[in-house]
């Protein structure tokens, strides 16, 4: 990781937080949210080669990583208030483009929701959607939707999961003209076809969020498209980030 990438914690809603942060060029930071259980090592793959131009937020959610154990419930409202309230002890001021991945992308369009005013810019990384376990876990093979379940003691439990999904279809708002791209997986095996397929119809519906939104498939991938194929990742944040600074409708250049 590049040096001049700060490591600090914070303490703000009751816990303590690790974080990492570089002041960029600009005025606009990314915000890296990661995925359901993982701490901010899993952005190692692409942290190295952001250009410089664009500051980097990244830090572990509380209980993960080196943050102190959790104090609270863990749904999304919870979630945001401490990055809200983290986002302000460290100084680090808006306009944010948000880098989510599954889970992540709960959080931060609860986010967005909330402080449009403060979102220029959204990559969505095989993002997590509200309507998944009415439309995807019942097409998963038996072992898999046992997996999923038991997952729900790394972070929040599953019942703190669903307030989170239907917190967000409460207080979902469009984002405007804000740019967005939607990065979905490509591979599976033949067992998960058909909840794939699915999994990709419900990403398709997130494109209705955005006047100014995209679509690409990892066709490389697994669910972790930031490890599998970081590039496409890097090239959906200048992409975002250009469209952006255009403040125009801009046709997304990014492939694999």
């Amino acid at each position: 990781m590049s040096s001049d990438i700060a490591e600090k914690t914070y303490t703000v809603e009751g816990c303590t937080f690790y974080t990492k942060h570089r002041q960029g060029k600009t005025d606009a930071t990314i915000i890296f949210e990661a995925g359901y259980g993982f701490s901010s090592d899993t952005w190692e793959p692409i942290l190295p080669d952001i250009d410089e131009e664009l500051g980097l937020f990244v830090y572990d959610r509380a209980g993960l990583g080196k943050s102190g154990p959790a104090g609270e419930t863990r749904t999304a409202d919870q979630m945001v208030k401490e990055l809200k309230a983290l986002l302000q002890a460290a100084g680090v001021k808006p306009p944010y483009v948000f880098v989510a991945h599954s889970f992540g992308a709960v959080i931060a369009r609860l986010f967005a929701s909330r402080y449009k005013g403060d979102i220029i810019g959204m990559v969505l990384l095989d993002p997590a959607c509200e309507d998944q376990e009415q439309y995807v876990l019942p097409l998963l093979p038996n072992d898999a939707q046992d997996d999923y379940f038991r997952q729900f003691l790394l972070e929040a439990s599953h019942g703190e999961f669903i307030q989170s999904l239907n917190m967000l279809k409460q207080e979902q708002k469009h984002l405007g003209a804000v740019p967005l791209l939607v990065l979905s997986s490509g591979k599976c095996s033949e067992s998960f076809k058909k909840a794939h397929h699915e999994w990709l119809k419900l990403h398709g519906r997130l494109l209705s969020l955005s006047h100014q939104s995209g679509w690409i498939q990892a066709k490389n991938s697994s669910h972790l498209i930031h490890h599998d194929e970081p590039h496409i990742v890097q090239l959906a944040i200048y992409d975002v980030w250009y469209a952006a600074r255009k403040q125009h409708s801009y046709v997304y250049q990014t492939a694999n």
